[in-house]
């Protein structure tokens, strides 16, 4: 699928508090947000965005225009729009943040020592329900126009929930959404289309323990080897499970998990506790950027 959009981006930005939560992790079901954003030169040449500076004594609103955001636009792959003090500065607290995000194999608290956001979305939202089964989105509307983009969304292991999807479908008349999982499980009309297969390593599918790293590893081995096959991922959904093992080897594996994620070009912008299993269930949601990034070359 390929999709030519003019964005008219609105951006505010104002001080923000940062709230640390305890959390610790599992993998049951992922979401991935698909889209072609590869935009027409000519269409980010156009590009006009308006954004609030924010400071402990300015609030005044400046335009800008695609010359002024060259670098942010050039380093998110056209999904950020910023002043290039505020991108590198975003890119400082991310790499400060990653160099601390890897510290710990100690089982009981992994997750409270481990792998937190490095970037934030200014206007991150919730779809879906409000509790098990919701995911947080970065942005949503710079995917573009609700009522005419062409979105592919990729939802795996949702058993029998299509909460998720049947939002996704409010927002975007146009998008594509396919749902996997083991069971049989019929979408609602109209929403989306159902496939029962088998997925991760061939030997064991999705929601059972441990197959979801062999899934991802596949993902991004099969996308290193033939980059054509995929279609660009802009986000990664999930939930990660540590299982039943109190040794460190489950934490040893997760964090193999998010350092290939790293490797990726994904960064962590959102983590939360599924309070079902608060030691060993975690939400997470991440946002691919251009590989420039992740080097800090200021």
């Amino acid at each position: 699928m390929s999709t030519a959009i003019t964005k008219k981006l609105n951006l505010s930005f104002t001080n923000k508090t940062i709230i640390t939560v305890s959390l610790i992790i599992t993998i049951c079901s992922l979401y991935y947000f698909v889209i072609n954003n590869k935009i027409l030169s000519s269409t980010r040449n156009l590009l006009v965005t308006s954004l609030a500076l924010s400071s402990s004594s300015l609030s005044s609103a400046e335009s800008l225009n695609s010359n002024q955001c060259r670098l942010s636009m050039k380093e998110s792959d056209d999904w950020f729009c910023e002043l290039d003090s505020d991108w590198k500065r975003r890119k400082i607290l991310h790499h400060i943040q990653d160099k601390r995000n890897c510290v710990s194999d100690a089982r009981s608290l992994f997750f409270q020592n481990n792998w937190e956001p490095t970037i934030q979305c200014e206007f991150e939202r919730r779809v879906g329900n409000s509790g098990d089964g919701g995911k947080w989105v970065c942005d949503i509307h710079r995917f573009g126009s609700m009522n005419t983009t062409n979105i592919l969304v990729y939802s795996l292991d949702s058993s029998g929930d299509f909460s998720f999807e049947q939002a996704i479908k409010r927002l975007f008349l146009n998008a594509e959404i396919h749902t996997f999982d083991m069971g049989l499980f019929q979408c609602p009309p109209n929403v989306c289309s159902f496939h029962q297969v088998r997925l991760g390593s061939g030997k064991n599918d999705i929601d059972i323990e441990g197959s979801e790293f062999n899934f991802f590893e596949e993902l991004f081995q099969s996308s290193n080897d033939n980059p054509s096959n995929l279609p660009y991922i802009r986000q990664i959904l999930f939930e990660i499970h540590l299982g039943g093992d109190r040794t460190e080897a489950p934490c040893q594996r997760a964090h193999k998990l998010f350092e290939l994620f790293r490797s990726n070009n994904y960064a962590i912008f959102h983590k939360e506790a599924n309070l079902y299993d608060a030691q060993n269930v975690f939400e997470y949601a991440l946002l691919r950027l251009n590989p420039a990034f992740f080097m800090l070359s200021l």
